[in-house]
């Protein structure tokens, strides 16, 4: 009933953004991302967040987009008819791309891109339920316009069953045509990572590297290929051949000139969905990318304050995780909507290895809020630099490896105060100024999500589970593999409230003054503050240290302008 009132209220409020198409050259995208499979064991997390990702990214630099999420057979062949229908009406200098996200098999030497609708069992399933890659191409070379792209990030393995499949995974090499340039997220024959974060390292890097200017558009994907390979360890590196000729093209304008005008965004009548169960089949009606520096669209805030509500009274109904995300704005960070209610916070007198400053416990009662599913990364803060806020941020150059500054991985070496700066940033791109640090309270409840154990795992904590010393050992736990650096957000698994990498990874800022203990203590939780704090509370643990030290309830503190490989953040924001 929910997804009904809305795709009918989204429809009224965002009609009017669909602009006339414009440009010259005319560019058309095409972006289908596809993570609700309807086959048990097929969903995949981050499709249609990678779709939305390219969908808002490329409607900056002038291509007027079609995006469809969660396609159906039917939806994704009339999707690729259309695409080339616009390209033809565009003539011969109109741009064209396709961006595919989602499960692709290759059989026999071609490829198929799996609609969300298949069920298929075997390979032979495949041929008669997946538009080929050859038949939507067959519509672009139709149109006969000079330049196009065709993006796959569909090189997740097969999700047929082993015994059923001639190609182990990945997507065959598509030879070269003359006007086209064809990039996979890896190299043909490969696969590649869904990921557990927001976007994969693929979409990210790709979307981080199109909108920067006099970048021709081979330079792009190999940088793209660079940073793919940096941030995976070399375990995955994109491929791309190129047909283009001609003058070069620039997705964000060549030579200095000025970058094209932002187009709208079409068929979209929300946010992409977080999950499987908040998939639609396709979406209709029409929404506009952000076109800047500034504030989200009135028909952006209209669609996120929907969502934001949808999120937390799915919360307190006990919904899925999927059903308790939302996004307020593009650049904002991935929030997951947490009930309220009461814990025993700190520790009890028999945990193994306690600290004196973690008691007394005291029963605390929490509000709603929303806390960011992951800590804030690398590319969020990049992203406020290049918009012009967090000014005097210096993280980068005290950090000591690039290696450690990719965009998914979050950020460190970042002060409480430029924290704070993020998020004095991040409030410039909402109504009001709900976001803020979580409170000492709020961060130990979201760690433990409904547990009394030392771990959100519970008595033991393994190197699969966070990223820790694992070398050490807590309450008989195995040795394990400890990676000595920070690993991407969303590396590890979510706990029960889906926040990932409350446990290690890196520790977190919060916005309490740091003090001894919990006496005096009881009742509803706020933040705790005292004039003139100059050391603020830090939880979580980091990669470096031994798991008694990232236990929910181990407590630290550090001076609100230092800086520690260690130490970085999440955000929360009030319901309202």
């Amino acid at each position: 009933m929910l997804r009904t009132v809305l795709t009918a209220f989204l429809c009224l409020i965002l009609g009017p953004f669909a602009l006339a198409e414009s440009g010259d050259p005319p560019r058309y995208a095409l972006i289908i991302g596809n993570s609700g499979y309807q086959q048990t064991g097929w969903q995949l997390a981050n499709p249609a967040r990678d779709a939305w990702l390219m969908a808002d990214t490329l409607g900056k630099v002038g291509f007027s987009v079609d995006l469809v999420l969660d396609g159906t057979e039917e939806k994704m062949e009339q999707a690729f008819a259309s695409h080339g229908a616009r390209l033809k009406a565009g003539g011969p200098a109109s741009v064209g791309l396709i961006y595919y996200a989602g499960h692709g098999v290759q059989s026999q030497g071609l490829n198929y891109l799996v609609p969300v609708d298949a069920n298929a069992r075997s390979e032979q399933d495949i041929w008669r339920q997946a538009p080929r890659l050859g038949d939507a191409l067959r519509y672009v070379e139709h149109a006969g316009n000079a330049v196009n792209f065709v993006i796959l990030d569909a090189c997740r393995d097969n999700p047929l069953p082993s015994a059923t499949r001639s190609a182990a995974g990945g997507l065959a090499e598509v030879k070269p045509a003359r006007g086209l340039l064809i990039s996979y997220s890896t190299a043909p024959g490969f696969v590649a990572y869904d990921g557990e974060g927001g976007n994969s390292t693929f979409a990210l890097a790709l979307a981080e590297t199109i909108g920067q200017q006099n970048l021709i558009a081979e330079q792009v994907f190999k940088r793209v290929a660079d940073r793919v390979n940096q941030s995976t360890n070399g375990l995955q590196t994109p491929f791309y051949n190129s047909g283009l000729t001609g003058a070069d093209f620039c997705f964000a304008g060549c030579d200095g000139g000025a970058a094209p005008e932002p187009a709208p965004i079409s068929n979209s009548p929300r946010l992409p969905p977080h999950g499987a169960r908040n998939s639609s089949a396709r979406s209709a009606g029409g929404a506009t990318a952000e076109t800047g520096g500034g504030a989200s669209t009135p028909a952006f805030t209209e669609v996120s304050s929907l969502l934001r509500a949808a999120a937390f009274n799915a919360a307190t109904l006990g919904g899925d995780i999927s059903e308790r995300k939302f996004r307020d704005c593009p650049d904002c960070p991935e929030m997951v909507a947490i009930p309220g209610g009461e814990f025993l916070m700190g520790s009890p007198d028999g945990e193994k290895e306690r600290k004196d400053n973690e008691g007394p416990q005291w029963r605390a009662t929490i509000e709603p809020f929303a806390a960011s599913a992951t800590e804030i990364t690398w590319g969020q803060i990049n992203t406020c630099i290049a918009a012009g806020g967090c000014v005097g941020n210096e993280a980068s150059d005290e950090t000591r490896s690039d290696q450690w500054q990719q965009p998914a991985i979050p950020v460190i070496n970042i002060t409480w105060v430029e924290a704070m700066a993020y998020i004095d940033w991040l409030n410039t791109r909402v109504e009001g100024e709900p976001y803020r640090l979580l409170s000492e309270a709020e961060w130990e409840y979201a760690a433990r999500a409904g547990t009394t154990t030392p771990f959100h795992t519970g008595e033991t904590l393994r190197d699969s589970q966070a990223n820790f010393n694992a070398s050490r050992v807590y309450n008989g736990s195995p040795k394990g593999t400890w990676p000595r650096r920070p690993m991407p957000a969303g590396y590890y698994p979510p706990n029960a409230f889906g926040l990932h990498e409350m446990h290690g990874n890196v520790a977190e800022w919060i916005a309490d003054c740091s003090v001894r203990s919990y006496l005096g203590r009881f009742g509803t939780a706020t933040i705790y503050d005292e004039p003139g704090c100059r050391t603020r509370a830090v939880r979580g643990g980091s990669w470096e240290k031994v798991p008694s030290y990232v236990r929910s309830a181990f407590r630290d503190g550090f001076p609100d302008t230092g800086r520690d490989d260690g130490i970085g953040f999440r955000v929360a924001r009030d319901r309202d």
